[in-house]
């Protein structure tokens, strides 16, 4: 088999797993009310460093989509829903470039957190969205969008200390 070929099927295959890793993640996420606190984003931030942003979009397009299609099927929301996922792999790998490709914790840290707030203000905007379309009521208080917040950059400090780590280990395992 030719080394090109070999290596972009290790690609696929890499990307398939942070596929599945990120739906269970999802999944076995935290629920309170219109807030949701997951760890799904880690499948995506590692593929957008080890591969850049199209394949860390692709990765959160794709895991967010099956994700819907198990808890809720194909709505008219649908791809509002995946939305933010895909745009996390963009983001995340785009300043990973953008900052040199640098793993240092800092810049991490940096990535990960802006990253993480689009993805909270993403997520905002479509549970609005998803409201006026199907005709619920959200007021979002400013308690909610404070913790929504919070809970963001708690989990982007998160990602922060074990990105590293993980990432360490992958490349290990994939040479």
């Amino acid at each position: 088999m030719k080394e090109k070929t070999r290596d972009y099927l290790k690609t696929l295959c890499v990307q398939a797993v942070m596929i599945a890793l990120f739906v269970v993640l999802d999944t076995l996420s935290l629920k309170m009310g219109n807030i949701k606190i997951t760890f799904g984003g880690l499948p995506i931030i590692l593929c957008s460093i080890l591969y850049g942003p199209v394949s860390g979009m692709a990765v959160g397009l794709t895991g967010s989509f099956i994700g819907q299609m198990i808890s809720y099927g194909f709505t008219a929301t649908t791809a509002l829903w995946i939305l933010p996922a895909g745009v996390r792999g963009l983001v995340m790998g785009l300043l990973f470039l953008a900052f040199r490709k640098k793993e240092k914790v800092g810049f991490l840290a940096v990535e990960i957190c802006i990253s993480s707030l689009i993805v909270t203000i993403l997520n905002t905007l479509v549970t609005y969205i998803d409201s006026v379309v199907y005709q619920y009521p959200y007021v979002l208080a400013l308690g909610e969008s404070v913790f929504r917040i919070i809970s963001s950059l708690v989990t982007a400090a998160l990602y922060t200390v074990v990105v590293p780590v993980i990432l360490k280990a992958v490349r290990k395992i994939l040479k």
